[in-house]
């Protein structure tokens, strides 16, 4: 019965610490910005460039020694892509990425002749 109770705590504690990935998953190209806020919260860091935007999201401490962050893209309030990468710095303070725009997923304007 004990070895019962401690497996479930560490399954609980495991699943509370995770990942965004079960949040991400959610999240579709073409999106709007509530929808992501809905979906995510705030984001722990914004950036943007023209009409692409970048917001930074992070876990700390993930279960397993690292940070998990993703980055949201966005082009005219739109989704576009999601990025994810890992760190080992103690918590999300100061290790949050500055944005690299040419990293930003490539997106397509409709031109329609009239």
């Amino acid at each position: 019965m004990k070895k019962y109770f401690i497996s479930l705590f560490a399954f609980l504690v495991l699943q509370g610490c995770g990942t965004l990935d079960n949040k991400t998953i959610l999240i579709d190209s073409g999106d709007p910005k509530d929808k992501v806020i809905e979906i995510l919260g705030v984001p722990y860091d914004r950036q943007f460039k023209g009409n692409q935007e970048a917001w930074q999201y992070c876990v700390s401490g993930a279960g397993f020694g690292y940070n998990d962050h993703k980055i949201i893209w966005f082009t005219d309030k739109k989704v576009t892509g999601i990025t994810t990468y890992r760190t080992t710095r103690s918590g999300c303070t100061g290790s949050v990425k500055t944005i690299k725009w040419e990293e930003a997923p490539d997106y397509t304007i409709e031109i329609r002749d009239r």
